[in-house]
């Protein structure tokens, strides 16, 4: 948690010019504040309280490389506000907001108008009397933009009217906002900027063209490799097949030649038991033979 305290005595007033562009200030302003903020890089709140009375006058005009500009204020307030600023951060996304409870009285007036290459900027307002309000923002925060959105309310013996609007280009990042203020007792004061980072968009873009690409790169690495693959086990089924068939053929060569065997073999069996029964045959007739000339055999 952090402290701070502040206190300012403003007696000050200055011209300036550099050929291109001048100015003038004047300060008469006193200002005490005092804070407390806690928090870190990720989140963090902060409440101020501070008072400020005086007049601040000032003028500024000139070239800004292709732009011309001028801008101009005037105040003679005396304020009171009480502040609360808070935000919340996380990868590639953010979020802050801001509330203003303030009471004011005196004279206001400013004006800016600024064209060129960057685009136009124009905004004015005046108000004078005394007045209680409220006035809130929030921001988003995406990678490639932003959207701000504010609104206040203040009621008092006030009368003002102010409002502006811009369109630019600056560094790649386009901006347009529009902004409002009506006050006549009761006071309005609407705002609305948008911002859209196109380095980003440009930064994002590349990178899906490089994930694409990429990708691509990786199907086509998958593709062919399946179709090496795919090759090697056609290639592979083939040889089994054709292997197969020369062991089917193989086998089939065996068994004829081992049924042949068999055949012939049974063959030469029956051949020679016909033989056997042929000379069997043969040797009994012989003997019949003998037997009937044996005169023993007659009677």
């Amino acid at each position: 948690m952090e402290t701070n305290t502040n206190f300012e005595n403003n007696q000050t007033s200055e011209t300036h010019s550099d050929g291109t562009s001048g100015g003038a200030s004047i300060d008469t302003t006193t200002t005490a504040s005092a804070g407390v903020s806690t928090g870190d890089e990720n989140e963090s709140i902060g409440i101020e309280v501070s008072v400020k009375t005086g007049t601040e006058a000032s003028v500024e005009g000139g070239l800004d490389g292709n732009n011309v500009y001028v801008e101009a204020s005037y105040s003679d307030t005396t304020e009171a506000h009480v502040t609360v600023e808070g935000q919340a951060n996380a990868e590639g996304f953010g979020t802050s907001g801001t509330v203003d409870a303030y009471i004011k009285t005196g004279n206001e007036a400013s004006l800016e108008v600024r064209a060129g290459d960057e685009g136009v900027v124009a905004n004015g307002s005046v108000s004078a009397g005394s007045s209680v309000g409220v006035d809130g923002e929030g921001t988003v925060d995406l990678r490639e933009g932003s959207v701000t959105a504010g609104a206040g309310v203040s009621v008092g013996e006030q009368v003002g009217v102010g409002g502006g609007g811009e369109a630019t280009f600056v560094d790649g990042v386009a901006t347009v906002g529009v902004s409002g203020e009506v006050a006549v007792l009761l006071g309005v004061d609407v705002d609305l900027s948008v911002s859209v980072d196109t380095n980003q968009i440009d930064e994002d873009a590349r990178l899906v063209a490089e994930q694409a690409e990429r990708a691509a790169a990786e199907a086509q690495a998958l593709a062919e490799e399946t179709k090496r693959e795919t090759e090697r086990i056609e290639r592979e089924t083939r040889e089994a097949a054709e292997a197969a068939q020369r062991e089917t053929e193989r086998l089939a060569r065996i068994a004829q030649e081992e049924f042949d065997r068999k055949a012939r073999a049974a063959q030469e069996e029956l051949d020679r038991q016909a033989r056997a029964a042929q000379e069997e045959l043969d040797r009994i007739a012989r003997e019949a033979n003998k037997s009937k000339w044996n005169p023993k055999n007659w009677f």
